[in-house]
Order: structure tokens, then sequence, then C-alpha cells
């Protein structure tokens, strides 16, 4: 049968693609950017075992299951049974498995110190990469000279052009005045050694 002309010219060879280059880069390995991993991968070794080892898990499901609706009838029966809900003699076969089984003691990964390293990277305090632009800051720093922290004041100054309230003029004063950066450009503006402000008490609309 002959085949349609569109189906034979999609079988043609494509001479631009270099095959080579085209298979080494799929079977080359991904480069792993965290060192605490980097360090304690072995090449040799699937990805499966590799996490294994050192205590971490590829699949989040398996790591942490569901709990299956299987064991949950299994408790209630067990509950009933007990209670005396449901007579002694009739004994359901969902029982049998669980009885049967024995509890497998969960063996310490080899290179479990690599899931506590990841855990205490992950837990440490980090600095806020956040910025002001130079028009935010320059109009904090007017607000600042001009009002002092008197909020409500600044809700009212002809600068506030996006009609922000002064609950939101705070938040964002609060926030410059948080970023030591933004500060000690303030202070040397203004030839100060430390900032000296008291904020109103009163948060009543």
């Amino acid at each position: 049968m002959v085949k349609v002309r569109k189906q034979r010219r999609k079988k043609t060879y494509n001479y631009s693609a270099n095959r080579k280059r085209m298979n080494k880069k799929q079977k080359k390995d991904g480069t792993i950017r965290c060192p605490e991993v980097e360090d304690a991968w072995q090449k040799n070794q699937p990805v499966s075992k590799n996490f294994r080892n050192m205590g971490l898990s590829s699949d989040p499901n398996a790591a942490i299951p569901f709990r299956k609706t299987q064991r949950e009838r299994v408790r209630i029966i067990q509950e009933n049974l007990s209670q005396g809900i449901i007579p002694h003699e009739i004994n359901s076969n969902a029982l049998a498995p669980e009885e049967g089984k024995k509890k497998k003691t969960k063996k310490r990964p080899p290179k479990g110190f690599v899931a506590k390293k990841l855990e205490e990277n992950a837990n440490a305090p980090r600095e806020s990469g956040f910025r002001f632009s130079k028009g935010q800051e320059s109009l904090i720093s007017y607000y600042l000279d001009k009002y002092q922290l008197n909020y409500r004041a600044m809700v009212n100054d002809r600068k506030n052009i996006e009609q922000e309230t002064w609950k939101q003029l705070r938040r964002k004063i609060r926030k410059f005045l948080t970023i030591q950066e933004h500060v000690d450009k303030y202070l040397k503006a203004r030839n100060l050694e430390r900032l000296s402000l008291e904020e109103e008490t009163d948060d009543s609309d």
C-alpha cells in the first residue's frame, strides 16, 4: 500500500543534529547544587539508594504515607470487639493480616547526618534581601524629617499621592527602620549618630 507523501517526508534523516552530543547530553547526570548532598553522593549507586542512605526521600508520599481506609476500619473493629459491641465469636478477616504482622525496626541511614545538616540549614536565620527603591527611600526620609513618627499627619501630606492610610505608612516606615542599610544612609546624610524617634501608642481609628 502506498503511503502518504507527508508520512514518508517525516522519516527523512536530520543531518544537522549531532547524535553523539545528544546522546551524551541525555546520559549526563544533572549537577548537584547542594554541597551537603554532593559530598555524600555516590555516583555508582542509583538515585533511590543514595537518597535512602542519606535519610532523604525522592517521593514525599512514600515518606509520609496517608492513613489508609483499611487500617481505619481495622482500628474501629478492634475497638468494637474490646467494648463488646461485636461478639467475639464473629472474627473479621481484616484482623488476620494485622495480627500476623510484626513491626519492622527502622534502620538508621548510614549517612543520616546529611538530613540533619539540611534541616539545620533550613532553620538557620537569614537576612532579608528586601530593599526600598530610591524613590520610596527619599519619600520615607522626607516623612521622618517632617513628621517624625506622626503617621496620621503623613496621610494629609501633598506627597501622599497613593493615598495610603496611616497604618500602611506605619508598616512601611517600620520596615524601613529594620533595614540597617537604609538607616545608616539616613543617619549619614543628616550627620546623626543615632535615631531618637518616639512613636505614638494610640492605635485607635
